[in-house]
């Protein structure tokens, strides 16, 4: 196996590794009764998860969020090769808390690059579609993102291009 095979590879395995650890980190968080819990990530297309500007976009939108919710229990903040990702508790109805998680979301373009997942006491994801509002449109064009991502719509350097053209904004 070659170098860049090996790479790819320990990527790979990293990659689903950290995947499999916020999932057991946020199972254990949505059994602990909650109205609502709330997973922060950044939406960061390419390899690098934490390219310059991304450390200020996330200390930007937790700061936002701690903000709109002061009542936020038990915050996790972390970071592994996903990228930084946080995770609060709160004693609210879901639905409202992801309507307000939405207006961060909207609040400036380069917020585009957040994701802010909102989870009800059964551990069921509230979406957009349950608030009647359309899905996130793509960072390239106004179309979903889903379904742009999955038709792979876009030259992978044309999104990531977008990705640091609204993170410029977040560098000092």
């Amino acid at each position: 196996m070659d170098q860049l095979s090996m790479s790819s590879a320990r990527l790979r395995s990293e990659t689903i590794a950290a995947r499999d650890r916020r999932q057991e980190l946020l199972e254990g968080r949505l059994s602990g009764g909650y109205p609502a819990t709330v997973f922060l990530s950044l939406n960061i297309p390419g390899a690098e998860k934490n390219p310059p500007g991304a450390s200020a976009l996330f200390s930007w939108v937790l700061r936002r969020l701690l903000d709109e919710f002061p009542d936020a229990e038990n915050l996790v903040r972390s970071s592994d090769t996903l990228g930084p990702y946080a995770v609060i508790s709160l004693h609210r109805e879901s639905v409202g808390v992801k309507r307000r998680c939405i207006a961060i979301e909207t609040a400036q373009p380069y917020a585009r690059l957040v994701d802010l997942d909102v989870f009800d006491g059964s551990g069921r994801q509230v979406g957009r579609a349950a608030l009647g509002l359309l899905p996130r449109s793509c960072l390239v064009c106004d179309l979903p993102a889903v379904e742009c991502i999955r038709l792979r719509r876009h030259a992978a350097g044309e999104v990531k291009g977008r990705a640091d053209e609204l993170l410029a904004f977040c560098r000092d």
